[in-house]
């Protein structure tokens, strides 16, 4: 229920009332005749021929809907008087100001523990609801369930790479209510949606780690892995089990950044003792001695030749 709505109504009426004068202010001198009553046909309905029939019945249009978003009992015939005392001069108002302004305080007051009690209420059915369906759903030789209760049914397998919490997706998605009604739907937009696993509702992180690239299927996630109490009004309502086709496109796995900086841990001291091999080395090459230099031939002396004599 809109509250400002009739807040506005009422603005409406004070700012007609504010620009028209009131019953007791003395009315400016003005030359054109009055309007004559909007002539009703002999079916009952009221004729919209002059802009004044338009008027009105517009102004009429606005205070019906404020009334009709009233949940509280009311009287049309007493509101209608109440108009009519208002408007008409010649008859007696049967409230002050002051008088009136509680009055609506109270009727706000009433109108928002009749919220309240309705919401808790419906939150309730939607709780049942779900618990029941849910209950019937399983039983279903199709239908799947997570770790964590999403059930699903596969519509088309896939056969690519299992995202994880730390990566990104790329689905087609349409997401209803149990009744049926249509909150969300990628398809009719043409476009799919990208976004990272950890970044949606636990249903759907839960959901989308049992499936695999190029898988489709149709998913019911409980209100406890969705949205819950609160809901996300006026779209999905407290305690929605939502249901939703889900098909993986593409999935972006995150590869962990390879720190260079690190250092490899020593072996253990005993490691030479056990002959347990903690990590392959590469041999360190063997380092060639250079060649001895030749040492040089000795010369053979021959004994001088002595000079003949």
């Amino acid at each position: 229920m809109k509250f400002t709505y009739i807040a506005l109504a009422a603005v409406s009426c004070t700012a007609l009332v504010a620009c028209g004068g009131n019953k007791n202010a003395t009315p400016a001198t003005d030359p054109t005749p009055a309007p004559a009553p909007a002539a009703v046909s002999d079916s009952g309905k009221v004729s919209l021929d002059s802009a004044v029939d338009r008027y009105s019945y517009a102004l009429g249009m606005d205070l019906g809907k404020a009334i009709a978003n009233i949940s509280v009992p009311l009287k049309l015939d007493v509101i209608i008087s109440a108009i009519r005392d208002e408007v008409d001069s010649g008859r007696t108002v049967l409230m002050t100001d002051s008088a009136s302004e509680v009055a609506l305080q109270d009727l706000l007051l009433k109108m928002q523990q009749k919220k309240e009690a309705d919401e808790k209420a419906a939150a309730k059915k939607a709780l049942d609801e779900q618990a029941a369906f849910l209950a019937k759903n399983i039983t279903d030789s199709t239908v799947k369930v997570t770790t964590k209760g999403v059930q699903y049914k596969v519509i088309k397998d896939g056969a690519g790479a299992m995202p994880k919490v730390g990566d990104k997706v790329q689905v087609h998605y349409i997401g209803s209510l149990l009744d049926g009604t249509e909150f969300d739907n990628s398809v009719k937009r043409g476009e799919p949606l990208e976004f990272p696993v950890s970044a949606v509702i636990e249903g759907w992180q839960d959901l989308l780690q049992v499936m695999k690239e190029g898988m489709k299927v149709k998913a019911w996630i409980p209100s406890a892995l969705a949205y819950g109490e609160a809901g996300v009004p006026p779209m999905i309502p407290a305690n929605a089990l939502l249901v939703f086709e889900v098909e993986l496109l593409k999935v972006y796995t995150e590869t962990p950044a390879v720190d260079t900086t690190a250092v490899a841990p020593a072996a253990p001291a005993d490691a030479a003792k056990t002959g347990e091999v903690t990590s392959v080395e590469p041999a360190a090459p063997e380092t060639a001695k250079p060649a001895e230099p030749a040492k040089p031939a000795k010369e053979e002396k021959k004994p001088a030749k002595g000079k003949k004599k």
